[in-house]
């Protein structure tokens, strides 16, 4: 085998294994590669002081403190939860230890999905 015909023989295997790829992982979106394993998405801790410092909550009724129970841009506070607020990403909702989950793109939970139930102090109204 001589030099050109070996260039060739690789660029056409790697070519190949190229448009495979592409292929298996486009059709793996097409079957619904949203899911938390295949997006690596894990739920933000409610412990980690970054959560901590927004008073993230994986469901709204786990908020106790009164002071925090306020109404805002004119929803009540009971129909504040992360599924509308203007920093939920909805359209990458997925399931996250059992529950509806999304990233969120506050600080405190990049990388991570935070519960469509789940609220913080940074809740913003979707407009």
């Amino acid at each position: 085998m001589n030099r050109r015909s070996f260039f060739q023989t690789a660029l056409t295997a790697f070519g190949a294994l190229t448009v495979l790829s592409i292929k298996a992982n486009s059709e793996e979106r097409r079957r619904g590669g949203g899911t938390a394993a295949a997006t690596g998405l894990a739920l933000v801790n409610p412990n980690d002081p970054a959560a901590k410092g927004v008073n993230y909550v994986h469901d709204l009724k786990d908020i106790k403190d009164v002071k925090l129970q306020t109404e805002r841009t004119g929803v009540k506070f009971k129909d504040q939860h992360c599924k509308s607020c203007v920093f939920y990403l909805k359209d990458k909702e997925t399931t996250v230890s059992g529950k509806k989950a999304a990233p969120c793109q506050m600080p405190f939970a990049t990388g991570k999905a935070v519960a469509a139930e789940g609220w913080c102090t940074s809740w913003a109204k979707k407009s």
